[in-house]
């Protein structure tokens, strides 16, 4: 009996990071982008938004990103243009889709989860900036 309750919660651990990370995501229409197709896009009107917290931010973020927490993305979702796409971006993609859903759910027609957070865009050379 012990055993399954340890498989049933395996079971609805890998549940829930497979609606977070792909499922939701997928049915909220956020696209995934990776560092090779954000470098085209890079020079087009758009809106980066990095959603780690304060300290990752601070040690080295995305140049030219706004900082909104993940926390904050409901209350702060207005420092954000809908008229244009966005991009979010964290450490490696989990916080930054969940963030992606919020705005896609409230109306964000064009919304990005950058694929493998900040570590991708290290390794493709993207600009950083470090400090507040």
């Amino acid at each position: 009996m012990q055993q399954n309750a340890v498989y049933i919660f395996i079971i609805i651990v890998i549940a829930w990071v497979l609606w977070q990370r792909i499922i939701g995501p997928k049915m909220s229409g956020v696209k995934s982008i990776n560092a090779a197709s954000y470098q085209q896009m890079r020079n087009q009107p758009h809106t980066l938004v990095d959603v780690r917290q304060q300290g990752e931010w601070e040690s080295g973020h995305a140049a030219k990103a706004s900082h909104i927490p993940l926390g904050e993305i409901k209350q702060r979702m207005d420092e954000i243009a809908k008229d244009k796409p966005v991009v979010v971006i964290c450490a490696s993609g989990g916080r930054s889709s969940m963030a992606a859903t919020a705005l896609a759910n409230a109306g964000y027609s064009e919304v990005y989860n950058f694929s493998g957070g900040m570590g991708a865009w290290s390794s493709a050379n993207l600009p950083v900036s470090r400090g507040r």
